[in-house]
């Protein structure tokens, strides 16, 4: 079987357990896809106010991702040198503790959709849920059913 290699970020990555809530960073460079350990995840090198030093990587959640798009658009370039202020939050994900880091957007604030996600929406927006699709109704014959 041919196994093909996998590409990461080069250099260091952002110390999530540095930063607190109120913390301002941009984007200095345009994000990619890399494959991480539980698959792709979207990466920028970021500098953060008051820090220095070269800037570092750093993984894109899919809140921020959605935050971004519907702040800038969706062609990353336009996301660099946007100032974003970090929201920190520890806790338990998928078993693991960790650090949950999203990033806001000026006019963008958090919030928790009718399914318990987290949204990041322009302030005064309303959050949704997103509509899964309908599967059409199929008569099964429970008896052809092996087991």
């Amino acid at each position: 079987m041919k196994i093909n290699r996998t590409g990461g970020a080069g250099g260091a990555w952002l110390k999530k357990e540095e930063l607190k809530t109120g913390d301002v960073l941009k984007l200095v460079s345009e994000a990619g896809e890399i494959e991480g350990q539980n698959g792709p995840q979207l990466v920028a090198k970021v500098r953060v106010k008051g820090q220095t030093g070269e800037a570092v990587n750093m993984a894109i959640n899919s809140a921020s991702r959605n935050a971004l798009i519907d702040a800038y658009g969706d062609d990353s370039k336009l996301w660099v040198d946007k100032l974003l202020t970090t929201e920190v939050e520890k806790g338990i994900f998928a078993g693991k503790r960790g650090i949950m880091l999203n990033l806001i957007p000026e006019g963008f604030e958090t919030t928790t959709d009718s399914n318990g996600y987290i949204v990041i929406q322009r302030k005064g927006n309303t959050p949704t849920s997103e509509v899964l699709p309908e599967y059409p109704d199929t008569n099964i014959d429970e008896s052809e059913i092996p087991f």
